[in-house]
């Protein structure tokens, strides 16, 4: 369970040893918000007789219960870690080592902002507390970055580390930079989807010659599906900056919310470049960390982003900058021969079962329109079968570009996976951040002699996999075998995967 707290002190910086402070209690109207707007839209909806007064005892109960929560959850830094204590009806003591903290970040909301305050979370590097914080104490907010930055020296060598943006940073970031990762780095499907919706609202206006319910609802969904997270994106990495100052990355970024981390580069177990389809026409791409301990509890499950969408060579300059332990410089092969027959037969299920299925609404939308009057009627009515017709042309075709760009390469500390038709995706891995390789072989797969390899790995989304084309089976067999091996000559390094 996550603890919220909030700190009322003036004084130094509460890290000294046995130092038991409070949360500020600006807490205690954060958490009784949400309770006031349904209170007060369900006092609307049924203010009659004595409701109101109803409503009004409840939500006075409930800042007195937050209240008392505030003034019995105490928080202590002692020379081995922080213990956050709730002393209530049901009383809870959470001790969080300093040895096992993957971050320490800052989080600063619109209430925050208001009372002047900031979230400090702490994060565990562990799969349970990929997502949430294991802790989100709320301090006023230079009290908040002096504990932080007292922590830090923990956490990274005994030694203060400066926080301040180096003067020329590798690769900087402008607002069009921002405003082109949020428009052109959602996934190509997503955003098909999404304008089909709007094509097919127009499509209803067209028909009903005026604004009604098909068409509203297919708009809305064209809002949800891709505008939304587009304008999503564009507020989470505003102001984005990224640096790196020895074993440690920095991370800044937020225009409503800001969000302020950073992480040993050794907690990092994989790297993604990504470019989606439009990414890729623009001749850029973008580059996301694996790595546990990163939550935010703001409900976002984002992967931190190391580069936003730049030109490949801008990116490449920032790889070997903030992670030179990952550039993989070892060759890569394409998929054997069998692969291809795999790639085929799904192909053409897939297509047949399009096919299938666009039957019926096919024939409907005939119906429908081959009534209409002058080009309409002469068009519409093919319509979606032309569509089908071009999406199964799509289908081969990226099943076709699937086989010829998928690779799989391997060399000492290294091994990477390029996927993706349309989305490329470009994964490298380290031997010793690997917690599990399964190897799988269909029916299909079988009788073409080749498998797929799955390897997993601890994530800030949680657990996270990563998959591989079609490759022979002993190849993809190797990376396990690699990794035994390395345990067993003493060359695994056990404190990449430690918890």
């Amino acid at each position: 369970m996550t603890d919220e707290c909030s700190s009322d002190t003036a004084a130094d910086t509460p890290t000294r040893h046995d130092e038991t402070i409070r949360c500020h209690p600006s807490i205690i109207v954060e958490r009784s918000l949400s309770a006031i707007v349904v209170l007060g839209v369900l006092a609307t909806q049924l203010g009659r007789g004595a409701v109101p007064a109803v409503f009004a005892i409840l939500f006075i109960g409930l800042v007195l219960f937050n209240y008392r929560q505030w003034s019995r959850t105490t928080v202590r830094f002692d020379e081995t870690g922080v213990v956050v204590e709730r002393n209530t009806l049901f009383k809870t003591k959470k001790t969080l080592p300093y040895a096992k903290m993957a971050s320490v970040n800052i989080n600063r909301g619109v209430l925050n902002r208001v009372f002047g305050t900031s979230r400090l979370q702490i994060n565990i590097n562990s799969g349970s507390g990929a997502t949430v914080p294991e802790a989100v104490l709320t301090f006023r907010q230079d009290v908040a970055e002096g504990i932080r930055a007292g922590m830090a020296e923990r956490l990274y060598g005994g030694e203060p580390v400066p926080e301040e943006e180096p003067a020329e940073p590798p690769v900087t970031f402008s607002p069009a930079d921002v405003i082109v990762h949020g428009l052109f780095s959602v996934s190509t499907y997503q955003t098909v989807f999404g304008f089909a919706f709007l094509a097919y609202s127009v499509f209803q206006l067209y028909l009903s010659a005026g604004v009604g319910g098909g068409a509203l609802v297919s708009l809305l969904m064209f809002v949800v599906v891709q505008l939304a997270p587009s304008v999503s994106l564009i507020s989470h990495y505003y102001n984005y900056r990224v640096y790196r100052r020895g074993d440690t990355i920095y991370l800044e970024h937020g225009l409503i919310r800001t969000y302020r981390t950073s992480f040993a580069a050794s907690r990092i177990n994989a790297v993604r470049v990504k470019r989606t389809l439009a990414a890729r026409l623009l001749h850029r791409s973008c580059i996301e960390a694996e790595v546990v301990g990163l939550a935010s509890g703001s409900g976002e499950s984002l992967r931190p982003v190391l580069c936003l969408l730049k030109d490949d060579a801008a990116q490449q300059r920032l790889l070997e900058d903030l992670v030179p332990e990952f550039v993989y410089e070892g060759g890569r092969e394409k998929q054997p021969e069998g692969a291809k027959g795999v790639l085929r037969v799904r192909a053409a299920v897939a297509s047949f079962a399009l096919a299938l299925a666009m039957v019926y609404p096919s024939i409907a939308v005939y119906r429908a329109t081959t009534a209409l009057p002058g080009i309409a009627g002469t068009v519409l009515p093919w319509v979606l079968p032309l569509a089908t017709a071009a999406v199964v042309l799509a289908i081969c075709y990226a099943t076709y570009v699937s086989y010829r760009v998928t690779e799989f390469g391997t060399d000492s500390d290294l091994f990477t996976f390029v996927n993706g038709a349309v989305d490329r995706e470009t994964v490298v891995m380290n031997y010793d951040r690997v917690q599990m390789v399964w190897i799988t072989k269909g029916p299909v797969a079988r009788f073409f002699g080749v498998a797929r390899g799955q390897v997993y790995l601890l994530s800030a989304i949680g657990g996270a996999s990563v998959g591989s084309g079609y490759f022979d089976e002993g190849r993809l067999a190797a990376i396990g075998e690699t990794v035994m091996a390395r345990i067993v000559s003493g060359e695994y390094d056990y404190r990449k995967n430690s918890v």
